[in-house]
């Protein structure tokens, strides 16, 4: 069957492209930031630092990708999303290493930053979503939805592995502390973890496909590193989360942490059990090579509809991505009560501990999406994905927040981000076809890095002059505002964009 014919096959394909995103430069720096604020702060407080200066990185961060994000884009359409992929997971493996080598100078801090996004631009969704694109049509989105749940799933395990090296551990005789132990901890896991399960499994429709090559001779040894990588992960996590759950018992983000864990191993337990040697179902029906149909990238930008995404995702990802790293910072303030920067140890847990729940919505915001927009016209089921997060802000922003208010706060914000990259991905691929999807959505991506990269250091401006109630209610007008536009764009332009070479 069809259906299920796509699955099959490019399951390999899809798995390594969420191992690859959720260990990239999209989610890690993102989501572990938050913790890192309060740590750095202590110690370059006293020099001048405050929380909008440890988020200007994010900006950089979003220089950086506006730059190379078309950059990134033209290189995978020349020399293959693969190439790129594994090229930038060692570079970004090493930049973010190279942050903990900061000593409280504000211009080395944009340096190491800097070399961050360019070194890691290559991680980006651009590169990963084009091979699950071109592998999947009829369940285009739903696999697009499942291979970019792991920026969500991961995103929020770093938050406690990152928590827990900050706090200290042992490791074989040697001492792990700070945040500058904790940056190079999670320098390693793309190493470790993303390096060689893509250099198996991520194949695009125009690679040397996995059946035809000789590294999966070598599976076992070369997945053996990755599993040696998630084992420290999943350890330092568990370590985390256990004594909490002994000392206060389960809350939602603890039965997270437990649900996600099992899912981070998944990819790697099904290519160690089952043959990842593969070929695109239309290859192996036909024998021939496939060509793609679609726009290049000057002709896309000659159409209204290419702009109308692109002008409003700047807004779209400023209200989302804003909020998402100063999530600890507005939980400690208006949920806890206590000052930014200067939160106990215990009041920073917590924080992180419901910080991360978001990661769950992103899970089931991307499934529940990415399923929907399979079945049903994609711009209306993401402006009421976009929309849900515009309530929440609301409720987050209000002084004296209850935990529990705040809980279902940050999920619905996670819901609503967990559509953004598919449906940017699945949109791309609707309206502008596969022949230079790479270069297309590299350039789009450009304009929501703006918004998710600025986002986080206006905010926290803006929350230091006029309080997070207003900060927040600003941005959730903004929001609903800029989702609206979603409807004007029509129909889809492009089907099943493979066809068989004559």
């Amino acid at each position: 069957m069809k259906n299920l014919d796509e699955f099959q096959k490019g399951w390999p394909v899809m798995s390594a492209a969420a191992v690859g995103v959720g260990l990239g430069l999209s989610p890690l720096p993102f989501y572990t930031i938050g913790v890192q604020i309060g740590p750095i702060l202590r110690e370059f407080g006293p020099m001048g630092w405050g929380p909008s200066d440890v988020l200007n990185a994010l900006i950089v961060y979003t220089i950086g990708a506006f730059l190379m994000s078309p950059i990134i884009g033209l290189i995978a359409e020349r020399f293959g999303a693969r190439r790129v992929a594994l090229v930038s997971i060692v570079l970004f493996s090493l930049s973010m290493m190279g942050l903990a080598l900061n000593t409280g100078s504000k211009t080395l801090y944009v340096i190491l930053w800097s070399l961050v996004a360019i070194g890691g631009a290559g991680t980006l969704p651009i590169t990963f979503t084009r091979p699950v694109a071109n592998w999947f049509s009829v369940h285009r989105g739903k696999a697009l939805g499942i291979a970019l749940i792991a920026t969500g799933v991961f995103g929020s395990l770093a938050k406690f592995f990152t928590q827990h090296i900050i706090e200290g551990v042992d490791i074989f005789g040697v001492e792990l502390q700070g945040w500058r132990a904790a940056y190079v901890a999670v320098g390693f896991l793309p190493l470790l973890i993303a390096l060689p399960v893509n250099l198996l499994c991520l194949r695009d429709v125009t690679d040397k496909s996995s059946k035809e090559s000789i590294l999966t001779q070598f599976k076992l040894p070369i997945l053996s590193i990755a599993v040696v990588g998630l084992a420290w992960l999943i350890w330092m996590v568990f370590a985390e989360v256990w004594p909490l759950v002994q000392a206060e018992g389960f809350n939602l983000a603890r039965i997270q942490a437990f649900v996600f864990i099992p899912l981070v191993i998944l990819p790697v337990i099904l290519m160690l059990l089952l043959s990842i040697d593969k070929q695109p179902p239309l290859i192996e029906k036909s024998g021939q090579d496939v060509e793609l149909s679609g726009k290049t990238l000057i002709e896309a930008l000659m159409t209204w509809r290419f702009w109308l995404l692109a002008v409003i995702f700047v807004p779209i990802s400023y209200s989302i991505g804003g909020v998402i790293p100063n999530i600890e910072q507005i939980v400690i303030v208006n949920v806890f009560g206590s000052t930014r920067g200067a939160a106990s140890d215990e009041i920073a847990s917590q924080a992180v501990e419901l910080a991360a729940i978001i990661g769950l919505a992103v899970l089931a915001g991307r499934l529940i999406g990415g399923y929907l927009i399979d079945k049903y016209w994609a711009p209306g089921i993401a402006f009421l994905f976009l929309a849900l997060p515009a309530v929440a802000f609301y409720i987050l922003g209000q002084p004296g927040t209850s935990a529990n208010w705040a809980t279902l706060a940050i999920f619905l914000i996670g819901f609503g981000a967990g559509v953004e990259y598919d449906f940017m991905a699945y949109m791309v691929s609707k309206y502008f076809g596969m022949r230079r999807y790479a270069a297309i959505y590299g350039a789009m991506y450009g304009f929501f890095a703006i918004g998710a990269g600025f986002g986080p250091s206006i905010m926290a401006n803006l929350a230091e002059e006029q309080q997070w109630t207003t900060t927040l209610f600003q941005a959730g007008v903004i929001l609903f505002i800029f989702t609206l536009p979603l409807l004007l764009l029509g129909k889809y332009q492009y089907g099943d964009e493979q066809v068989a070479k004559e």
